[in-house]
């Protein structure tokens, strides 16, 4: 009998894998710059600044554009960052560390399925989240200031090529988030209510089209995603404890100058702003972190070095969202790098079998306050290590 793993057998290792992998992640934080976003889903996309809309590498391709589920073929990927944080925040001209977690692990997995010439299905598991936590508080409160926010999200996913090089594709978003804040007083005065969790639905849609030889286009939605509300933060998030997974969309293109060569370059819209608990003034009636909507430019480029090494480099560019007026309570997540730079690579270890690589530096961006923020100041700057094995067939 053959001991070949087939395609069913590979995709429940895919769910069990993906179960460990998302309760790994639920009791770690990631401690991303986006806002609670990392600047890129996939091992392979991070190492090239995030660029990932017209230019699908892995089976986490879902989380970037739907549609590149279908150009990626089958192949199953496990991966792993590891985010090393220097947050630090400056109140009434004291400094003060928020890097009580110092290295935060950030999984993802993604797996493919070809049904036939023209469809694919398949799932990617990714997340967003934030985690600060201070020596001592900073408010007044009786003990530790930390804030923890975790957010797993599976899009199983259906893509279809329309012809040759062009896809279009569709994800179901399956959200899944734990909250947690300590030392923060809320409206009833309650400072510590202890860890809360909810889940939530929304949808992707992706399209991408090799409109030359040279050129790819793509282009994704990725709808708001409504989460439960948080009942234990009812009277410190607006809105009776929402905390909803924002809407963005974005474009893309990739460039093949060479037949080893690829520059890849996005810009995606994320709108922050429209949640009210991350957009609302520090002085509106139910404050908020003052958030504003994010425009993200990326670019990358690999390099096919040999037929077993690809090498990639990228740099990313956002805008800041934290507002100087609304500094205060952005101590408890200081998302203030606007600035990634990364390098990547992937060996081939034979024919069926990859490790991928990136490293990204976040550089330290500080918000001074003003206006009611007046003497406060956040800021926060990061290391990014990754590695991601792959299988395909």
């Amino acid at each position: 009998m053959s001991t070949t793993p087939t395609p069913s057998r590979l995709c429940h290792s895919c769910l069990r894998a993906g179960a460990a992998i998302a309760g790994l992640a639920v009791f770690s934080g990631a401690s991303a710059t986006n806002g609670p976003m990392p600047h890129g889903y996939g091992i392979k996309a991070m190492g090239m600044g995030g660029a990932s809309i017209a230019l699908p590498q892995d089976a986490i391709a879902a989380a970037n554009n739907p549609a590149g589920m279908a150009m990626v073929g089958e192949r199953f990927d496990m991966g792993l960052s590891v985010v090393i944080v220097d947050p630090k925040s400056s109140f009434g001209g004291t400094e003060y560390k928020g890097d009580g977690v110092k290295a935060i692990p950030v999984p993802d997995l993604g797996y493919n399925r070809v049904i036939d010439e023209r469809q694919s299905i398949g799932v990617s598991v990714y997340g967003n989240g934030v985690s600060t936590v201070y020596d001592t508080p900073l408010l007044g409160g009786s003990g530790k200031d930390s804030a923890k926010l975790t957010q797993i999200i599976v899009s199983p996913t259906y893509a279809l090529k329309l012809a040759p090089g062009h896809a279009i594709g569709v994800s179901a978003d399956l959200a899944y988030q734990r909250f947690k804040v300590n030392g923060v007083p809320d409206a009833a005065g309650v400072e510590s209510p202890g860890a809360d969790s909810s889940t939530g639905i929304g949808f992707k849609l992706g399209w991408m089209g090799q409109v030359s030889e040279q050129f790819t286009l793509g282009a994704m939605y990725s709808a708001r995603v409504r989460m439960g509300k948080l009942g234990a933060y009812s009277k410190l998030l607006a809105n009776r404890g929402e905390f909803d997974i924002p809407e963005r969309y974005g474009i893309g293109v990739a460039w093949r100058p060479t037949a080893s060569v690829v520059v890849a370059a996005d810009l995606m819209r994320v709108n922050w702003g429209d949640i009210d608990s991350l957009a609302n003034a520090l002085t509106a009636a139910e404050p908020g972190f003052g958030w504003r909507s994010q425009t993200v430019s990326r670019i990358g480029a690999s390099w096919q070095a040999s037929s077993a090494l690809t090498l990639r480099t990228g740099f990313s560019h956002g805008q800041q969202i934290v507002s100087r007026e609304n500094a205060t309570l952005n101590y408890l997540a200081p998302v203030t790098p606007q600035d990634h730079f990364t390098l990547g690579a992937t060996y081939a270890l034979g024919r069926d079998t990859e490790m991928s690589f990136m490293y990204a530096r976040a550089f330290g961006s500080e918000v001074r306050g003003t206006g009611p923020s007046t003497g406060m100041s956040v800021d926060m700057s990061q290391h990014w290590l990754g590695a991601a094995f792959a299988f395909k067939w």
